[in-house]
């Protein structure tokens, strides 16, 4: 795993969350929320690759929509764009928040390249149906790992946040020392 991804999701991020000071818990929730965006990121490059597959596994499969390859031309605006899944499912939960792409992004990217490099992507339509299913695998599998693990900086994100907003209620820090 990368590291700084290792880390954040390790069992010390959890520990002592009430006896850490402010500046350290605002520092750690901004490093959550850093590679949360770069794994948010490359989730959506994942999950746009397995929109592709899987509309190559549905013309395999003799979907009367798709009557070539050449479809997915036409297609891809609307396999990449925030609209149901194939299984007819939205994607739910937090807005994908994106900026610059950090180091933990580069690295997943790597990752993924070698799940399913864009060269092997390009010639989908060339492959047998086992490697396309093999390809369509090792995606899903990838892209369940991001979740897996974007969901565990959310859980992290929250926990952080809550431990900031109860020290404000209870009076353990004062809005007055973030503007001295």
């Amino acid at each position: 795993m990368i590291e700084p991804l290792a880390r954040l999701l390790g069992p010390e991020t959890r520990k002592g969350l009430t006896t850490r000071p402010l500046p350290q818990l605002r520092d750690l929730r901004i490093q959550c929320s850093e590679v949360e965006g770069d794994i948010s990121l490359v989730r959506r490059v994942a999950q746009g690759r397995l929109d592709i597959v899987g509309h190559e596994v549905r013309r395999r499969a003799g979907d009367p929509q798709i009557d070539s390859p050449q479809s997915l031309l036409f297609d891809l605006p609307d396999l990449l764009a925030d609209a149901p899944r194939p299984d007819g499912q939205r994607s739910r939960g937090r807005p994908v928040d994106v900026g610059v792409p950090g180091p933990v992004a580069a690295a997943l990217v790597e990752r993924l390249d070698r799940a399913v490099s864009p060269a092997e992507l390009a010639g989908i339509d060339q492959t047998t149906d086992n490697e396309v299913r093999e390809i369509f695998e090792r995606l899903r599998s990838f892209e369940l790992e991001l979740s897996s693990a974007r969901h565990q900086l959310h859980e992290r994100i929250d926990a952080i946040q809550s431990e900031i907003g109860r020290r404000y209620r209870d009076g353990e820090a004062s809005i007055d020392s973030l503007l001295a």
